[in-house]
């Protein structure tokens, strides 16, 4: 198991904990390009490589960190803000974590800072420990969080239990055990469809 797994969760918490909505409006929302902050990713190396390589990774991470800002930085639609400052509407967290020598974990989450909710987390492996290797790894990461940032937030939405009203004589003011598993099946057949078009995040309404 991946210590890197139980690490990063810890901070992505903390930073969600501290974060604070942006206070820009819709007007200066749509004529500026979102804030984004990209926060310094952690690194772990488990490998039990009997070198010290402590000095190769810190530069190695820093330069990553400058490649990754900078290609994020380059797409118009975003504008970079120095890390840890509040009014960024996304902020961007991660860590590496070697595990071997030739083998290493990449774990990025990007944060709505308005809605104070994880849009994407995804954990990918890179082999190598050289140049060549962080080059390509953030390269192709720098992609997956530009997509992420260019998809909208789902929206909360509440689907209540269907309900059927029977005027019918017959009824006499009560459902047939097969109307009543129907509606259930449709229920949850509509909360299914909904929540797999990615638009839309289905909330709990059980205690409602």
């Amino acid at each position: 198991m991946h210590l890197f797994r139980l690490i990063l969760p810890a901070f992505l918490l903390a930073v969600l904990v501290g974060v604070r909505p942006a206070d820009a409006g819709p007007e200066a929302a749509a004529a500026a390009p979102a804030g984004v902050s990209i926060e310094d990713f952690q690194y772990l190396d488990t490998s039990g490589e009997p070198v010290d390589q402590t000095a190769a990774h810190e530069k190695r991470l820093a330069a990553f960190m400058v490649a990754l800002r900078r290609d994020v930085g380059a797409d118009k639609r975003y504008q970079l803000t120095p890390a840890g400052q509040a009014d960024a509407k996304f902020k961007v967290v991660g860590g590496v974590q070697k595990t071997s020598t030739l083998v290493q974990w990449a774990r990025v989450a990007v944060i709505d800072t308005g809605a104070r909710k994880v849009l994407f987390e995804k954990l990918y492996t890179f082999r190598g420990d050289n140049d060549e290797a962080w080059d390509r790894a953030e390269a192709f990461l720098a992609r997956e969080v530009i997509a992420a940032l260019a998809q909208p937030a789902p929206v909360a939405l509440a689907v209540f239990d269907f309900e059927l009203e029977d005027m019918t004589a017959a009824s006499g003011g009560t459902l047939a055990a097969s109307d009543v598993s129907y509606l259930a099946e449709v229920t949850g057949g509509v909360r299914e469809v909904l929540g797999q078009s990615g638009r839309y995040r289905i909330v709990d309404v059980g205690s409602a």
